[in-house]
């Protein structure tokens, strides 16, 4: 007796098992990797910066994908070395001196703590001695153990290099291979609901695009403004405290104030004080120094260089950064803008899914309503539900 062979095919509930199991364990590989996802996550990263530029070259030329790859390696590795040799010696001077302040800087710390014991509040004496002999104690201890935890550069050196060039491989290959990979993941989705995600996916690109390379050019600016304002005021370690600032950039809300602090210590304990100044004095014109770059940076920097790619409501933007810090600790305070925008996309997108309904195109900006050339992001075309019945 024969028996006619048939496919195997999964009932509801087991593809819906058989999708959780392989989340599970995908999420379980991904937590245990660690270090290693780095130089992937890197490579993702420049490979979507870079993607459209070695795209457009290819189509303009019809030179092959790789050779526009070995010339942007070369030219990036160029530029690399020319900024290196150039503020190389001036960033690692500014650097070696400020670590080796920071022990004179604690040490200051340590004077005015006892100065402050005991103390009046209101008129009542408050011995504030065992407070302040904690604070001495654990400030002691930070600067002993602070040259055991600089970073062992021999000890690492390996490892960092073999990263690097993991790193540089799959940025290659990422580039190489970029059209195929797009075009395979489109076509993981059934053909007659392959449009509407393809629309959906380029809202999507626009955001992360607008925001990532907005960003990375607002590094620049930045530190090149913060350096020429603390040069200008006399700030020592000017150089790497803007570097600090523009790095810090990258962090949404918390992260310029966070420089401004910085700052402002440093300068604090600067002998002799920038211009001769008081204390108060030096810390206010710093502070109102940020301030003022600040305001600068939100009015004409950021419309001009990162774009309407995400508006995102103050309450939902601190929500993000303090679930992004929570979740993936500094990465997470990276990515947690760019998060939050596609997260609100596509819920926005789910919401009228649910309730059958096309979606609308949001309105313009307030200050683009007689300007109709809105960005692609703020108009994305309506999207029309597909009939499934």
């Amino acid at each position: 007796m024969s028996i006619k062979a048939r496919p195997i095919r999964f009932s509801p509930t087991g593809k819906l098992i058989t999708i959780a199991i392989i989340a599970a364990c995908f999420f379980w590989v991904i937590r245990g990797l660690g270090a290693v996802l780095i130089p992937f996550i890197g490579a993702m990263i420049t490979a979507y910066l870079f993607n459209p530029m070695i795209t457009w070259l290819h189509r303009r030329t019809r030179i092959g994908r790789a050779y526009w790859i070995g010339v942007l390696y070369v030219t990036v590795g160029a530029l690399l070395y020319i900024a290196w040799r150039t503020l190389g010696p001036v960033i690692e001077r500014e650097y070696n001196g400020l670590l080796a302040q920071i022990p004179h800087t604690l040490n200051l710390i340590q004077q005015e703590l006892l100065l402050l014991s005991p103390m009046t509040i209101a008129g009542v004496s408050v011995d504030v001695g065992p407070v302040n002999e904690a604070l001495r104690e654990a400030i002691a201890d930070f600067s002993r153990q602070l040259p055991e935890h600089l970073p062992h550069l021999v000890a690492v050196a390996f490892e960092t290099v073999l990263l690097f060039v993991t790193y540089l491989i799959i940025t290659f290959y990422l580039l190489l291979e970029a059209p195929r990979i797009v075009e395979w993941m489109y076509r993981l989705v059934p053909e007659p609901y392959r449009d509407e995600i393809r629309m959906l996916g380029d809202q999507i690109d626009r955001i992360l695009a607008g925001y990532v390379r907005g960003t990375l050019l607002l590094i620049p600016i930045m530190a090149t403004l913060t350096t020429i304002a603390l040069i200008a005021l006399g700030v020592r370690y000017a150089l790497v405290l803007g570097i600090v600032t523009g790095v810090l950039e990258t962090i949404p809300l918390l992260g310029p104030w966070s420089a401004a602090g910085i700052a402002i210590i440093v300068a604090l304990f600067q002998a002799p004080a920038p211009w001769g100044w008081p204390a108060w004095l030096v810390a206010g014109t710093i502070g109102l120094t940020y301030f003022v770059l600040r305001m600068f940076e939100d009015n004409f920097i950021i419309p001009h260089v990162v774009g309407p790619a995400v508006h995102l409501h103050p309450m939902l933007v601190i929500f993000a950064i303090l679930a992004g810090g929570a979740l993936g600790g500094p990465f997470g305070l990276f990515v947690s803008i760019p998060v939050a925008a596609v997260a609100r996309l596509l819920l926005r997108y789910l919401y009228y899914k649910l309730i059958d309904v096309a979606e609308p195109p949001p309105p313009p900006p307030p200050d683009r309503q007689d300007n109709r050339t809105s960005s692609p992001v703020e108009s994305p075309a309506a999207i029309s539900a597909p009939s499934v019945d």
